[in-house]
C-alpha cells in the first residue's frame, strides 16, 4: 500500500520517515506536444520573438493541422484515443520494472477547461488522467501532476501551449483564476490520493530574460494558488519552479508554503556533470531549508550514467524528459515509435504549403499515426534506462568518478594544474582528449563547426599517475560478469579494490586503448570500485561491466 509523501530535513519521505528518492520519468508529448517529440519539426522555432505559435509545434497547433486535413469531428476522436494509447498499463508497467518509482504527468489545462465564456469543465479530460493515476497506483507508481501548460502562456515558449511566444498568465486576472480554480478541482479529486506525490504549479514560468520584470506576478500567483490548495488539501507537496527555464531560485526568499511542505523544482540539461552545476542547487537548498527535486533532465547515455548517479549521492530525484516520443539520436527516451507512412505529407502542408492530402489519406495517416504509438509497436530503449540506473550492461565514462565523499575517500588527484576543459577543475585530476577531437574551446569563435552539446566532455579521458587513485559506484547487476576498463599504459602497475577484494594489473606496452580485464563479480549492489596507480601512469577511457 502506497504512503503519503512529505518533507522533512530538506529530503522527501513517507509516513514512516523512510527517504523516497522520486527516479522517474515524464510523459511528455502526451498531453503536451512538441515538433521535436510529435515529430513534426525541430526545437528551435520556440525561442523565435514574439509572433503567433509556429504551424504544428504545439498542441493547439498540432491539432488545427488535424482539424484541417481531416475535420473537426475526426479531431476529436483522434486526441480521445490519442491520450488512451499513449498511455497504458503496459506503458507503467514497463517503467516500474526497469527500476522507476514515479511518473511526471505534464498537463494542458484548457483541455481540463473549455476556452468559452463560462467555467466547463471537461470530465473525459478528467476520466483520462484519473485512469492513468489508477493504473499508477496499481503499480506503485507515485504521479507529480505537472501544470506544463496552464491557461493562455505562462512560459513564452512553445512548450506553454500559447497562441503565441508571449507571456500571459499573470497579466490576466482571469486567465490566473482559471488555472487556480483548475488547481482546485484536481486537489477536492485527490487530497486522499497516496500515490499522488505533490502538484507542481507551474512548468518553467517566465523562460526567457525578458520576462524577469514580471518575477512580482509570478510569486503572487504562487502565493494565492497555494493559499487556495491548502483550504482543500494539506497532505501533498507543492512543487515550485523558479524562473528562467527552472534554473534560477533566487526569486523565493521565504517559506512560499505555510505548512513547510514544499520542494524546489530544478531542470538540468547539457551542464557538465560535477560542481559546477550541483553546487548552487545544494547552496540553494541549505538557504531554503527545502528538498531539491530535478524535475526535468536528459541527455546522452555518456552524460546520464554521470549527472544521475551524482544526484542519487546528494539525495536529490529526479524525472527523465521524456518517456515516449519519435526517435531521436542521443536522447534517453524509453520508448521510441517510428513516423507513420505519409506523415511528411502532413508536415509538408502545414510548414511548406504543400499540397494538402485528401481526407482520406489524411485519416489514414493520422490513424496509423495511433498504431505506431501504442506500447506494442514502440522499440524499447532498455538501455537508457541502464545507464540512467547504473545497472546491468553498463560504461561508465573514467572521468565519472566518484566525487561527493572528497579527496582522498572518492578519488586522489596530484596535478597542479586544472582541467583545461573546465570539467571538475578542483579534483586536480588529468584529462586528455581521444584524439583525433580538439578542445573546441580553441576553435568555438574561429570556425564554423558547432559545438557539442557538452563541449569536450564526450571526448575526455583520465591521466593516472602514480598514487593516483579514483572510484565508482556501481549499483545493480544482479548476475555474474566482469569488469573491464578501456585503458592504454606502459611499465603500469594497479591496485584494483572491489569491496573487500584486491586485485593486481599490469598493464605494460599497451599504447592503443584497449579492453583490460579487471577483475570477476558474483552480485553487485551499491558496490564501490576503486583503480589506484602503484606505479607507472595511464590513460582511461572507459569502466564497462560486462
Amino acid at each position: 500500500m502506497m504512503k503519503y509523501l512529505h518533507t522533512f530535513d530538506k529530503r522527501i519521505v513517507d509516513e514512516d520517515n523512510n527517504e523516497v528518492l522520486l527516479e522517474g520519468y515524464g510523459a511528455g508529448n502526451w498531453m503536451i506536444q512538441e515538433a521535436y517529440l510529435f515529430g513534426s519539426g525541430s526545437f528551435d522555432g520556440e525561442f523565435k520573438p514574439f509572433m503567433r505559435a509556429e504551424a504544428m509545434d504545439r498542441p493547439r497547433t498540432i491539432d488545427q493541422i488535424i482539424r484541417e486535413t481531416c475535420g473537426s469531428s475526426y479531431a476529436k476522436t483522434f486526441w480521445n484515443t490519442y491520450y488512451r494509447n499513449y498511455l497504458t498499463n503496459d506503458d507503467i508497467q514497463y517503467m516500474k520494472s526497469l527500476g522507476f518509482n514515479s511518473i511526471r504527468l505534464p498537463l494542458v489545462a484548457r483541455l481540463f477547461i473549455e476556452e468559452e465564456e463560462e467555467i466547463v469543465f471537461n470530465q473525459d479530460m478528467f476520466d483520462i488522467l484519473d485512469n492513468v493515476i489508477k493504473l499508477c497506483r496499481e503499480n506503485e507508481m507515485y504521479v507529480i501532476l505537472d501544470m506544463h501548460a496552464a491557461i493562455t502562456s505562462q512560459s513564452g515558449i512553445g512548450c506553454d501551449d500559447g497562441v503565441d511566444n508571449s507571456v500571459h498568465l499573470f497579466v490576466e486576472e482571469e486567465s490566473m483564476e482559471r488555472t487556480i480554480l483548475l488547481w482546485e478541482r484536481l486537489a477536492h479529486i485527490y487530497k486522499d490520493e497516496p500515490c499522488i506525490a505533490g502538484y507542481e504549479l507551474l512548468n518553467e514560468p517566465l523562460a526567457l530574460p525578458k520576462w524577469d520584470y514580471m518575477i512580482p506576478l509570478l510569486l503572487d500567483f504562487y502565493q494565492h494558488c497555494i493559499q487556495r490548495i491548502r483550504k482543500i488539501d494539506q497532505k501533498h507537496i507543492i512543487f515550485l519552479q523558479g524562473h528562467r527555464f527552472a534554473k534560477r531560485a533566487d526569486i523565493f526568499q521565504r517559506d512560499m508554503d505555510p505548512l513547510n511542505n514544499w520542494v524546489l523544482t530544478m531542470h538540468i540539461y547539457e551542464d557538465l556533470p560535477d560542481m559546477g552545476i550541483i553546487g548552487p542547487i545544494l547552496e540553494e537548498r541549505e538557504r531554503l531549508d527545502v528538498p531539491v527535486w530535478i524535475g526535468e533532465t536528459g541527455g546522452s547515455k555518456h552524460w546520464t550514467v554521470v549527472m544521475y548517479d551524482l544526484l542519487r549521492r546528494y539525495h536529490m530525484g529526479y524525472n527523465v524528459f521524456t518517456y515516449k516520443a519519435v526517435y531521436r539520436k542521443n536522447a534517453c527516451t524509453l520508448a521510441t515509435y517510428a513516423l507513420p507512412e505519409g506523415f511528411s505529407k502532413i508536415v509538408n502542408y502545414a510548414l511548406k504549403g504543400s499540397a494538402k492530402p485528401t481526407f482520406k489519406e489524411s485519416r489514414e495517416i493520422f490513424n496509423r499515426y495511433l498504431e505506431a504509438i501504442k506500447f506494442a509497436s514502440c522499440t524499447l530503449q532498455e538501455q537508457e534506462a541502464n545507464a540512467i540506473l547504473r545497472k546491468n550492461n553498463v560504461s561508465i565514462p573514467a572521468i565519472g568518478y566518484d566525487i561527493v565523499n572528497g579527496p582522498g575517500k572518492d578519488y586522489s588527484g596530484t596535478y597542479p594544474y586544472c582541467s583545461f576543459s573546465g570539467y571538475r577543475r578542483e579534483c586536480h585530476m588529468q584529462m586528455v582528449l581521444e584524439q583525433p577531437a580538439y578542445d573546441h574551446g580553441d576553435f568555438k569563435h574561429i570556425s564554423s563547426t558547432p559545438v557539442p552539446k557538452y563541449g569536450d566532455y564526450n571526448n575526455l579521458m583520465l591521466v593516472l599517475h602514480k598514487d593516483e587513485f579514483v572510484s565508482y559506484t556501481l549499483r545493480e547487476h544482479n548476475y555474474e560478469g566482469d569488469i573491464l576498463a578501456h585503458m592504454k599504459g606502459e611499465h603500469c602497475i594497479l591496485n584494483v579494490q572491489l569491496e573487500d577484494e584486491y586485485h593486481t594489473i599490469y598493464v605494460d606496452g599497451v599504447l592503443e586503448l584497449k579492453k583490460i580485464y579487471l577483475c570477476h563479480f558474483h552480485k553487485l549492489k551499491n558496490t564501490k570500485l576503486s583503480i589506484r596507480v602503484c606505479e607507472g601512469s595511464l590513460i582511461m577511457k572507459t569502466i564497462m561491466i560486462e
